[in-house]
């Protein structure tokens, strides 16, 4: 019969192969698509990943559903 903490160290072991297997995976996947952007001449730009603000684009559909934003002649209050 197994012990609760032999399972535990069996458990150890799986999560380590299991990161182990992810990080070679995940290699493996930047590889291709790395390959992929330079075959199809895609840049990061292409994708939406430069610069540090994206900027989401609105269809007209979308921009006639947004409300106008309120507009009050009230002075602001502040908070003390």
């Amino acid at each position: 019969m197994t012990t609760y903490k032999e399972l535990q160290a069996q458990i150890e072991q799986l999560r380590k192969q299991a990161e182990e297997l992810r990080q070679a995976e995940i290699a493996d996947v930047i590889t291709e698509i790395k390959t992929k952007m330079q075959e199809y001449g895609i840049t990061g730009a292409d994708l939406g990943l430069m610069g540090k603000k994206r900027i989401m684009k609105t269809s007209p559909a979308m921009e006639a559903e947004t409300p106008a934003p309120a507009h009050t002649d009230a002075p602001a209050s502040s908070e003390m």
